[in-house]
């Protein structure tokens, strides 16, 4: 069952293929939280419209504030914020990259907020638990999802 080409032919394209199978496949984890922290973002803020209306920018600020407050919070938790980080290795599994617990997590907390906190405080409320909840439930889905064996050998480069 030959199509004509050379094998040779054959073999280089299989090769480039799988080559850009594996590029591919490192973009993907190097871009699954940046994209599921967006997806995260952009479903709480949509369930927090569509219970209370589009945003102006008293509840926009408040967003960004709730936020950024829920990062620093984590910063200062984690003593992130008091020394020179140089960061680690992030080793995940792939089914890990689809950010399930993280987003489900975001997405109730979020209606939640919007059904139960009323406006603007709920938008604020919302940007602290957006935050702390998905990079937080992140962190755990990927440390308990990986070998610690595994995690040890990568940060310590070997």
């Amino acid at each position: 069952m030959s199509d004509g080409a050379p094998r040779g032919d054959r073999a280089a394209a299989e090769r480039r293929i799988g080559g850009y199978r594996t590029d591919l496949q490192g973009l993907l984890i190097q871009m699954a939280p940046p994209y599921g922290f967006t997806l995260a973002t952009f479903t709480a803020g949509g369930l927090m419209a569509y219970e209370h209306g589009a945003p102006g920018p008293l509840e926009i600020f408040l967003l960004l504030a709730g936020a950024f407050l829920g990062y620093a919070v984590l910063g200062v938790v984690t003593m992130s914020l008091r020394e020179l980080l140089v960061p680690r290795k992030v080793v995940m599994r792939g089914w890990q990259m689809l950010h399930v617990a993280p987003l489900a997590t975001v997405f109730l907390l979020a209606w939640a907020s919007a059904v139960w906190v009323p406006a603007p405080v709920c938008w604020f409320i919302t940007g602290i638990a957006l935050t702390m909840a998905y990079l937080g439930v992140l962190t755990a889905v990927i440390y308990w999802g990986v070998p610690s064996d595994r995690v040890r050998r990568t940060d310590l480069g070997g």
